[in-house]
């Protein structure tokens, strides 16, 4: 169980289109922070959930995993996805904002948990509001007044006042490609990057994701294959008979 338990942590509408390589745009590099944040958050405030099929990979200190996924995930809600390898099922996870449910189909047992527990073996920020933004590849720094703004000849790099956190921004894409946050002494605590953009649903997207915590030596690698946006009638049934056992997960 406690394999296939490190796999399943990792974990209108419109089909994924081609790659997309825009310009950059002719106000650069003279943007506001402001207009760095609108530009990122423009078009993403409607999406309110998706689906998608995934391939997913996953290391952790004592192992190394690759998986394959669906994903059923709304805003400010739940997470499901039915676990694959070879075809075969090995689980279903639903993350809600405070609980882990892993239904362990192959040893028929269902595991129940604090959010908390996935997030000591997924790098993604699963216990945070942040957690949709960052699985969807769309998250923007927040509304705050002191961010530090830069440039180099092709993106913007903003910091807070205490260089804790960290964003790469594309604007040829209007998207975060990086982000880091830091301790005070400037070890990297979380990294994140995206990459392979394409438009889905006429919103631009990445398709990769990687999400790292460099210090508990954790690395996930998010593959989208497909995706849809706001799909209707969003099921996150674990579909689990009445008479599996409770245990706790771990």
């Amino acid at each position: 169980m406690l394999a296939l338990a490190s796999v399943l942590v990792l974990a209108g509408c419109g089909s994924s289109s081609p790659n997309t390589t825009p310009s950059l745009p002719s106000a650069f590099p003279d943007h506001s922070v402001d207009q760095v944040r609108q530009q990122i958050g423009r078009g993403t405030d409607t999406i309110r959930g998706y689906t998608a099929k995934a391939r997913i990979r996953v290391r952790t200190p004592t192992q190394t995993q690759s998986f394959n996924a669906t994903v059923r995930h709304r805003r400010a809600d739940s997470l499901f996805m039915r676990l694959s390898l070879f075809g075969i099922e090995g689980g279903r996870l639903l993350l809600t904002p405070d609980s882990v449910f892993f239904y362990d189909t192959r040893n028929t047992v269902l595991r129940v948990g604090p959010v908390e527990a996935v997030q000591e073996l997924f790098p993604a920020p699963v216990s945070s509001d942040q957690f949709f933004d960052n699985m969807l590849g769309v998250l923007a720094p927040a509304a705050r007044p002191k961010w530090s703004l830069r440039s180099d000849s092709t993106l913007y790099y903003l910091s807070d006042s205490n260089d804790r956190e960290r964003y790469t921004v594309d604007p040829a894409h209007w998207r975060v490609v990086r982000y880091e946050e830091r301790s005070a002494t400037g070890t990297v605590r979380q990294k994140r990057l995206f990459s392979d953009f394409r438009r889905v649903g006429g919103v631009l997207l990445p398709a990769r994701l990687i999400f790292q915590q460099p210090s508990d030596d954790l690395r996930a690698l998010v593959n989208y294959e497909d995706m849809t946006l706001n799909p209707s009638g969003l099921s996150f049934s674990l579909d689990v008979p009445e008479e599996v056992p409770r245990r706790r997960f771990q």
